[in-house]
């Protein structure tokens, strides 16, 4: 879920939240996009534990796009095979 609702449902004690399904080559490529979902400077502390959910096909740039939330998340849902429209493009 986009930030604004995992921090109002941190106010209620949620143990671990997930970002929303990030295509990884528009993440790397497109400013705009990565501003939608990730802080420059990460997110904030009250947003942990925070998993991070990329789609893509390409290995490399979902490496790439990894390496840009490693140590500010602490784990990486990869989806290679999802049904929904993003994952497919």
């Amino acid at each position: 879920s986009d930030l604004p609702y995992r921090l109002l449902t941190r106010r209620y004690n949620t143990n671990l939240c997930f970002t929303p399904m990030i295509h990884a080559r528009m993440f790397m490529e497109k400013p705009g996009y990565r501003r939608k979902f990730w802080k420059e400077h990460g997110m904030p502390a009250e947003d942990r534990p925070l998993i991070a959910q990329f789609c893509g096909h390409d290995k490399d740039v979902m490496l790439k796009a990894m390496k840009i939330v490693e140590g500010h998340v602490d784990g990486v849902d990869i989806n290679c095979g999802c049904p929904q429209n993003i994952a497919k493009r």
